[in-house]
């Protein structure tokens, strides 16, 4: 475990005011480490929010990171460790620490947030050296892997959001169903996902094709019926290689 800072220290400043960041700031309050916050719109200077703390901890758009680093870090300390929570974004001007986790604007609990893996990069500073107060797991992804493992996190994460929020739309303005209704259903998915290889059921899981031809059939007008195409292709290749194995 990593040395702690004494309680008269501040060691983190938290940059950025987005959603990120208040959920950072709530975590570390929940944990009571010692922090400086600042963002583009206090009425306060960069560089007098920097006092004397050793990390600085960049929680802004990823396209800013860098540009953000170039404009100030000659006004820190040489010391100072820069960190960002790109998913995507390597650079040697600091450190990063993703953490695999959707966040919404609704804070969470603690217990909630200690469950969230972080992810680094392989050579360089640990999970545990960048944050040595938070309990959380931590992995190691190389660098030229960043973009590949943050696109799979995007593809599970959002557009599987994008189709869950769809669908409960659909459900209530299609078919006068309340979405509360799919509740279950949902619920019971992720529990598969998470209990068993092989969650997939349905047409596809049978090799009931008769039935996915209807449901292309029913979607000719529909704008998802390239993502019910892809998906169908995809699954198609997939049983392929396992059958040719």
């Amino acid at each position: 475990m990593g040395q702690v800072p004494a309680t008269n220290e501040i060691p983190y400043l938290i940059v950025g005011n987005g959603r990120l960041a208040k959920h950072i700031i709530h975590y570390f309050q929940l944990l009571r480490i010692r922090f400086g916050h600042w963002h583009r719109h206090l009425p306060v200077l960069f560089d007098d929010a920097i006092g004397s703390v050793s990390k600085i901890l960049l929680l802004i758009p990823d396209g800013a990171i860098e540009e953000f680093i170039q404009q100030y870090k000659s006004h820190t300390s040489n010391n100072i460790t820069w960190i960002h929570c790109s998913g995507a974004l390597s650079t040697p001007n600091a450190e990063s620490a993703h953490p695999l986790m959707t966040f919404t604007h609704e804070l969470y609990n603690k217990e909630t947030y200690t469950n969230i893996p972080f992810i680094t990069e392989e050579g360089r500073k640990t999970f545990i050296e960048l944050f040595p107060e938070l309990p959380n797991n931590s992995y190691m992804v190389p660098e030229e892997l960043k973009t590949l493992y943050h696109a799979w996190c995007t593809m599970a994460g959002n557009f599987t959001s994008l189709l869950w929020s769809e669908f409960f739309k659909r459900l209530e303005n299609d078919f006068n169903i309340p979405k509360e209704s799919a509740y279950p259903f949902l619920k019971q998915i992720s529990s598969n996902i998470v209990t068993h290889v092989d969650p997939v059921t349905g047409p596809l899981s049978r090799g009931d094709y008769h039935t996915v031809k209807k449901h292309i059939e029913s979607l000719t007008e529909d704008e998802f019926i390239e993502i019910y195409k892809a998906f169908v292709e995809v699954f198609e290749r997939k049983q392929n290689k396992r059958q040719s194995k």
